[in-house]
């Protein structure tokens, strides 16, 4: 989980600073060949608001809060940056104590020594209206590709929330600290994500399929009326 929200993250890092943005993209994550998602991005400011038919996420920069949203259960809790940083403490802590047999079973996504790299391979295309490289990506348990684009740049804004994406562990941190210094917007990605006990790969993957300036509708920017306020999850181990 910690592995798709930094490769969803990706996109959410990376906008122009000044202006509004709406990105439509389709998601997968999961084992087997998942069912694709399309959900919107919107980039206003200091929040962004990631909203599908089943859950809406809202992050706000400026209060450091997460606000997640269960349409289906309309249901919805509240996490702080102060608690995000916790939980990853605490699971930190659980992996590095759990038996070499079972952290094996985690496919190295929480292997300190994995190193994840990129390289550019020559190759280019045209997505959602925007010129884009592509560039490999390998390491630990991770293959597959991003395809980047330098018409849209990276703001300063989200450097601070780019700082507490890339506090995972292991493999997976090195991953979000690899495509984090890729210049410019990922358009596409491709991960798999081996399986060290010889199961089925899993797959993360994002395409942007329209990129517009524009602002969020007013009714996107909270969570929708009438759901219940739950508490949010504990830290592992507490």
């Amino acid at each position: 989980m910690r592995t798709a929200i930094a490769l969803a993250c990706l996109v959410l890092a990376s906008t122009v600073g000044a202006k509004d943005l709406i990105v439509h993209q389709r998601s997968v994550a999961g084992l087997g060949p998942p069912t694709p998602r399309e959900e919107t991005v919107y980039l206003a400011g200091d929040k962004i608001i990631t909203d599908s038919s089943t859950n809406r996420t809202i992050v706000d920069l400026k209060a450091q809060t997460i606000t997640g949203a269960d349409k289906m259960k309309r249901t919805y809790n509240l996490l702080t940056f102060d608690q995000l940083h916790a939980q990853m403490q605490a699971l930190k802590k659980s992996i590095a104590n759990l038996p070499p047999e079972a952290r094996q079973q985690l496919g190295g996504l929480f292997d300190e020594g994995a190193d994840v790299t990129t390289s550019a391979t020559g190759k280019t295309q045209t997505i959602a209206g925007h010129a884009a490289k592509e560039y490999s990506v390998s390491g630990g348990p991770y293959s597959g590709s991003v395809w980047m684009t330098e018409e849209i740049a990276t703001p300063t804004e989200f450097k601070e929330w780019k700082r507490i994406q890339d506090e995972g562990s292991g493999a997976a941190q090195r991953l979000g600290e690899a495509l984090g210094k890729l210049d410019g917007f990922p358009l596409r990605t491709r991960i798999q994500v081996t399986n060290a006990t010889g199961g089925q790969p899993m797959q993360l993957s994002n395409e942007v399929l329209e990129v517009r300036e524009g602002s969020p509708p007013t009714d996107v920017l909270t969570v929708p009326p009438g759901f219940t306020k739950q508490a949010a999850p504990k830290p592992a181990g507490t």
